[in-house]
């Protein structure tokens, strides 16, 4: 639960106390001694409660509390100090307007422990959040590992608008993040059965798939595969064959997989790879740290390696005219990781699939081109409500 109080915002789970949005450094007892007065602010707490509540194995002096709640005042507004009221010899009492609110969604899954499923002897992690009559299950791209994307802001927003309507999915596919290591990571079929296993594990009543880039061939066989599971299908910057052939141009040549085989060979953990999805005028400091901490947390150079030459064996082609469901396909048109003509092919195979071109390079959709991905999730959501419910057998 977080509470706010006029410009204020005090949440425990954070151990943040936000003025106008921006976080005001506080001392551990300083921060103890507000919170408590706060959930406590329907009366007043005697100086000893606090003592024995909050220290109960210290020794805290009767003049360290004086300076603590001082401490506590001064963190306020000069106009906003008289919340904190003394009452002398006895103790103290929170005496502001408070509006409780339910923690935010996006904060809660990026914070709180991943739990795990066995997918075979492979435990595969994953998180949810929200609550909804039908599932969207975000199906991340390349090594990214869920934490790190929720770092992301346009991700954390893009997961709180979803979890107003759905329930909203995310996992490490086996072999990075927080799933299981693994001596060789798996073809496709397997990929599958970890994703069934999800969504076995939330008892999912159906799910609307989102595939992010090399996501995009795991959400779309399992479309294929697994049909009455699926609700709804999103493709976001990706693709059904990463390598190029005569017939698919779009795709990835020789020259641009040996220079990427060689980074992670000999470069991997700088970030390069996750620093290709940021359009370039995002690329700040901040987020050349995050790409490089989110590369290194993902996979290891050995198990990026593997993913490469696993990502060049895949060809859904043949699946595409087999989807069912209603499909949207999102794509950039300056995309410099997956160019738009994969994109457009997958639209033109899908049948009945909704293209949906902007310009720049916003890969993922994260960035600028969030906006739109939100509304075309949220309208594929209500197409998905709308449609008979099929029957798992």
């Amino acid at each position: 639960m977080t509470w706010r109080f006029g410009a204020y915002e005090l949440d425990p789970a954070r151990r943040e106390l936000r003025v106008a949005g921006e976080p005001r450094a506080l001392q551990p007892q300083v921060f103890e001694v507000l919170t408590y007065l706060v959930r406590n602010r329907h009366r007043l707490v005697v100086k000893d409660e606090l003592l024995r509540e909050l220290w109960p194995d210290a020794i805290v002096t009767d003049a360290s509390l004086q300076r603590a709640v001082s401490l506590a005042r001064r963190a306020l507004r000069p106009a906003d100090r008289g919340l904190l009221r003394t009452h002398a010899r006895q103790g103290y009492r929170f005496v502001g307007e408070v509006v409780e609110t339910e923690p935010d969604p996006a904060d809660t899954a990026a914070e709180a422990r991943p739990a795990y499923v066995r997918s075979g002897d492979v435990h595969v992690a994953y998180r949810t959040a929200g609550h909804g009559p039908l599932d969207v299950v975000l199906v991340l791209g390349w090594s990214l590992g869920m934490r790190a994307a929720l770092e992301l802001r346009g991700a954390s927003e893009l997961v709180r608008a979803l979890s107003a309507r759905a329930r909203v999915i995310l996992f490490d596919k086996r072999g990075t993040g927080a799933s299981d290591r693994v001596k060789a990571l798996p073809e496709l079929p397997q990929r599958v059965e970890d994703l069934e296993a999800v969504l076995d594990a939330v008892r999912s009543p159906g799910a609307v798939l989102v595939g992010f880039s090399e996501g995009g061939p795991l959400a779309l066989t399992f479309a294929v595969t697994r049909p009455l599971r699926v609700r709804g299908l999103a493709l976001v910057g990706a693709f059904a064959r990463m390598s190029a052939a005569p017939d698919h141009p779009a795709g990835w040549s020789g020259a641009e997989i040996a220079s990427l085989r060689a980074y992670i060979a000999r470069g991997w953990g700088a970030g390069a790879t996750l620093q290709a999805i940021v359009p370039a005028r995002h690329l700040s400091a901040p987020l050349r740290v995050w790409a490089a901490r989110a590369e290194q947390e993902g996979a290891s150079p050995g198990a990026a390696l593997e993913l490469l030459e696993m990502n060049l064996g895949i060809d859904v082609r043949p699946l595409l005219a087999r989807v069912r469901a209603p499909a949207v396909v999102l794509h950039a048109t300056g995309d410099h990781v997956v160019r738009v003509g994969n994109g457009r092919a997958l639209a033109a195979e899908i049948p009945g699939a909704r293209l949906v071109e902007v310009p720049g390079e916003d890969h993922a959709f994260l960035f600028g081109g969030r906006p739109t991905l939100e509304r075309e999730l949220l309208a594929l959501l209500a197409r998905a409500a709308a449609r008979p419910r099929p029957a798992l057998t």
